[in-house]
């Protein structure tokens, strides 16, 4: 019997494995059969909620779903305003508008405002309800097409956002067309819950805040905030530093003595501060100096239109909001630095997840907005003069480079021939074009210098100039007299040969001088840039470069793909794997889908969290993370292959930076910080263990001072077709390890094929 017991164990576990993979396959199968009638009932639901939270610039279903539910204080409000959203999204879709523009809420949040002043102007008047029904379906249809022609118009024309312009108009008209109305209802109980006793502030901030639905209760206000809390904890930061800035001016103004109705606008300058200070630019210290200033503002054009538009009612729209936001955003445009106040680009959760995807891009691709350009070389040289270099690298030509080649010892030609101009190394190196592009300029009848000679009458010698394809124009310098092979208008590729090295114009010796240029123009200024994809020789090895700028004295040399590495990397096929993960206290199982997308990036999946991996030019990266600690796999593969160049050399070595998650507890307080304090981010320095082949490649990430929380060593082997075989994270007292049990290949988008 006990001779029995060790041989079945193994086939029952195989047995339970096999079964629970059944179970999540036919789960999984028939929730893809139920989806596409959910989606039905569930997508105009969610472009209601999308409307709602799009007022505050937000494009959260869960915080719109709370602020509908905030209306249910006044059922009237919440039937008008999701009746109206569902009858524009209906028109909307008849019409063939985006429909991009209908999920987010950008097109139908105008119409959810408006609805909502239907319902708060119609409570002092003697209409039926026909009557009132037949006026919201014309306010509907009247700022949905106002909406669209705006949101066309003001990008293109005025380079602005609309906002809630049309929702301005249509309430604006309506208090003109019936001030009577406005005036009953003025005077009409609202029914709202009886406020508790908060400070003054406090209790104007809150009824600030339930204005903005045409509800300013206390108890309403609480409701929206929190909903907007519960999208972002750095958007409310900046909202009271906004309203904090608007209720300084008001007390300013009221010690001058004027008398008006500062405080009733607060939802100006709150929403002025958020917009600024979170959604439109990056959460930082200076954002959140703007969000002050965007509420001082407001309040100033509150105090204008108030006194300009006194008695006609527009003078409660949030007019003083829009003239804020344009104000502000076309002054900051004149900037000629952006400074640490940066404009937020790309599509984020919200403020903090802007932030924090900003501070990686930082720490992992700091030249990612200037040119980028390959060495101009294919054999290693030596930098002789970086950037704001002694001799002649200055003032308006500071960004540029000066490569020779030397020998082990660090001569520039055999000891004792200085003075023969043909025994330096660098003298007739074949010089390379470092981009594809167009030759708009060449200069090729200078004669060399005699070592140590300069010719300042010319002083970059025999030069072209070089327009690249994907921006920027780069000049390379000093080649020999008639040395070069390439004519203007000449298109080239990268790699492909222009010309040798001489030691024309002002060269003392031989070396090949390169750099980025503002214009066409021979003398330009220069403009930062940087190389791309080489090798750097130090003393501990190689280390692979993906973009940097190198300093005086360093060995560089270009790196070339390795078709083995490559040939991997590129051969990930679409398909479901699962893996064993197995450490010294339990066994359980994580199932990986790999996708392809339109842009042919691979999308690695394990339920809700993902990682997104780009194959550039050189290197494949993983260029997004939506981790939240459950697939401890995605987490382990994050730190392990940020990056995995196409290049390959004995002994090569490269670094890569890491977002480190917060802790599961008190994560909302390390959110709101990290803008202002600091992301945390983990260095990582990945190597080939072994040679790679066309069979497997693998590799090792070492996490520099990672702590206990993290591994120290993470060990992985990846395949073509199967992608990650195998995982192995060692840990200070303990090993993890992950591997693959099987793999069902699938369509591109994940389906069964």
């Amino acid at each position: 019997m006990n001779s029995e017991a060790p041989s079945t164990l193994p086939v029952m576990a195989l047995l339970e494995e096999n079964e629970a993979h059944s179970f999540w396959k036919r789960t999984a199968a028939f929730a893809k059969t139920l989806r596409p009638h959910l989606e039905i009932f569930a997508t105009p639901l969610l472009e209601v909620a999308r409307a709602a939270s799009s007022i505050f610039l937000c494009g959260s279903w869960k915080t719109g779903a709370l602020l509908c539910a905030t209306l249910l204080f006044m059922p009237r409000y919440f039937a008008f305003a999701v009746s109206a959203c569902l009858l524009g999204g209906l028109i909307a879709k008849l019409l063939h508008l985006p429909a991009a523009m209908r999920k987010d809420g950008t097109l139908l949040y105008n119409v959810f405002l408006s609805a909502l002043a239907v319902a708060w102007i119609t409570r002092g008047s003697v209409l039926g309800p026909p009557a009132i029904w037949g006026m919201l379906g014309v306010v509907t249809v009247y700022t949905l097409l106002l909406s669209a022609a705006l949101w066309h118009w003001f990008p293109l024309r005025a380079g602005l956002p609309p906002l809630s312009v049309a929702f301005v108009v249509v309430f604006g008209t309506l208090l003109t067309f019936f001030p009577h109305w406005a005036a009953g209802t003025v005077l009409l109980d609202m029914g709202l819950p009886a406020e508790p006793a908060l400070p003054f502030v406090v209790a104007a901030f809150l009824r600030s805040m339930g204005t903005i639905l045409f509800l300013p209760n206390v108890w309403a206000g609480m409701a929206v905030t929190l909903a907007i809390l519960v999208w972002s904890r750095v958007a409310m930061i900046n909202a009271v530093a906004g309203y904090a800035g608007g209720i300084l001016i008001v007390k300013m103004l009221e010690a001058c003595g004027l008398e008006w109705l500062g405080w009733f606008a607060g939802h100006n300058y709150l929403l002025a501060g958020m917009a600024l200070g979170a959604v439109y630019f990056v959460p930082s210290w200076s954002s959140l100096a703007l969000a002050f200033v965007a509420g001082a503002v407001a309040a100033l054009h509150v105090a204008a239109v108030q006194h300009f538009l006194r008695g006609s009612g527009w003078e409660y729209l949030p007019l003083p909001y829009l003239l804020t936001i344009w104000s502000l955003l076309c002054c900051l445009r004149l900037r000629e630095k952006s400074g640490s106040l940066l404009p937020a680009t790309g599509v984020s959760d919200n403020p903090e997840a802007a932030a924090a995807s900003l501070a990686l891009a930082n720490a992992r691709f700091p030249h990612r907005h200037e040119t980028h350009v390959l060495m101009p070389t294919a054999r290693e040289v030596t930098v002789t003069q970086g950037f704001d270099g002694k001799l002649s690298h200055r003032g308006e030509w500071q960004h540029a480079l000066d490569f020779e080649v030397h020998d082990a010892a660090d001569n520039a030609c055999p000891p004792g021939y200085d003075d023969d101009l043909s025994r330096y190394y660098t003298q007739g190196l074949e010089v390379r074009a470092p981009g594809t592009g167009e030759i708009i300029r060449v200069i090729d009848g200078v004669a060399d210098n005699a070592p140590g000679g300069c010719n300042f009458a010319n002083n970059w010698g025999n030069h072209l100039i070089l327009r690249l394809d994907y921006g920027g124009t780069v000049k390379l310098a000093h080649f020999m007299k008639n040395g070069i092979v390439v004519k203007t208008g000449q298109r080239v590729g990268a790699g492909e040969l222009l010309g040798y090295c001489g030691n024309s114009g002002r060269s003392p010796v031989p070396h090949i001088h390169l750099h980025n240029q503002i214009s066409n123009e021979t003398g330009a200024p220069t403009a930062p840039f940087c190389l791309t994809n080489y090798f750097t020789r130090t003393a501990e090895g190689v280390r692979w470069n993906f973009a940097s700028v190198p300093e005086v004295g360093d060995r560089i040399a270009p790196a070339t793909v390795s078709t083995t590495v490559l040939g991997t990397l590129a051969h990930f096929a679409p398909g479901m794997a699962t893996y064993r993960g197995c450490d010294e206290e339990s066994v359980w199982f994580e199932t990986i889908t790999t996708t392809l997308d339109e842009s042919g990036r691979y999308l690695f999946r394990c339920g809700k969290e993902s990682l997104t991996a780009v194959l550039g030019l050189h290197a494949l990266q993983i260029t997004q993370s939506n981790l939240s600690g459950h697939s401890q796999l995605l987490r382990f593969l994050s730190f392990a292959m940020p990056t995995v160049p196409f290049a390959y050399q004995s002994g090569m070595i490269w670094e890569d930076s890491v977002a480190l998650r917060s802790k599961p507890h008190g994560w909302a307080l390390a959110s709101v910080f990290a803008p202002y304090a600091g992301h945390g981010m983990q260095r990582v320095a990945t190597r080939h263990s072994l040679h790679p082949t066309p069979q497997r490649l693998h590799l090792t990430t070492a996490i520099v001072n990672g702590g206990e929380e993290l591994p120290g060593e993470i060990e992985f082997t990846l395949k073509p077709i199967c992608g990650l075989a195998q995982l192995a994270a060692h840990f200070q007292d303990h090993d993890c390890l992950f591997t693959q049990t099987s793999f069902t290949p699938t369509l591109p988008n994940g389906d069964a094929e």
